[in-house]
């Protein structure tokens, strides 16, 4: 029964602080801001949580859980197209609350935290080994790259430098998928030993749809020259039968 209150007291702490990043797109409120909104007082959510840091890595660990817990299930046949799969699917979890992810992530990105960092980015590991565990069984890649985690962590690095640009407003919301996407490809087709051809086409695909501006490069036009127009980003068909 303790556990059970308990539980409840975090969700409502974690289901606050969601509503208030929504409400005003900023991280500056308060622990009695959060206190107030969930009906407990602030030493609850000191001694739950600890600081606002806690507070965000335990709300961004939740909203993620379906991407960490359990095992994913692929639908496309080619296995090294299993990580721009997953790459997607974290796409779309970003994209289906953008003003929550972006806050947290900017928090994320910005700010060093040793107590509860390490254990989040162990889950982020976790998850892109699991997107080319497949395609390593199934021979495509070597298990060198998995055994030493430089492929999983390749495509996690690739992934968080996408995020970055996508949360500072540098590629809008279809360019943040399509770029992620293609860099995922990209990571897999270094590493892959055979087996390419359904890779490299799904790699067309997605480069036909890739931003060919980010809003930082306007700064950098020098005087007198103009830019080429935007090209306006059509939606990316995802496919999920390898390809094909």
């Amino acid at each position: 029964m303790a556990n059970q209150k308990t539980t409840e007291r975090i969700d409502r702490i974690l289901d606050a602080v969601r509503v208030i990043l929504r409400e005003t797109g900023d991280v500056s409120f308060t622990i009695k801001d959060v206190s107030t909104r969930a009906g407990v007082a602030p030493a609850t959510v000191f001694n739950l949580l600890g600081n606002k840091n806690g507070l965000f890595y335990a709300l961004l660990s939740r909203l993620l859980d379906d991407l960490f817990i359990g095992v994913r299930q692929y639908k496309a046949s080619d296995s090294l197209q299993h990580c721009i799969e997953a790459t997607n699917f974290v796409v779309e979890l970003f994209l289906s609350d953008p003003v929550v992810f972006r806050e947290l992530f900017l928090v994320f990105l910005g700010t060093r935290d040793e107590l509860h960092r390490p254990w989040f980015m162990h889950r982020s590991l976790s998850f892109w080994r699991h997107s080319v565990s497949t395609a390593a069984r199934d021979g495509l890649l070597p298990t060198a790259e998995l055994d030493d985690d430089a492929l999983p962590r390749s495509l996690m690095l690739m992934f968080i430098g996408s995020v970055d640009l996508w949360v500072h407003g540098d590629v809008s919301d279809e360019g943040f998928r399509t770029q992620a996407m293609y860099g995922s490809a990209l990571v897999a087709l270094g590493a892959a030993s055979r087996g390419t051809d359904g890779l490299r086409k799904r790699m067309v695909e997605i480069r036909q749809q890739l931003p060919r501006h980010h809003t930082f490069l306007r700064h950098l036009v020098p005087a007198g020259k103009s830019r080429r127009p935007e090209r306006s980003a059509r939606p990316l068909k995802v496919t999920t039968n390898g390809g094909q």
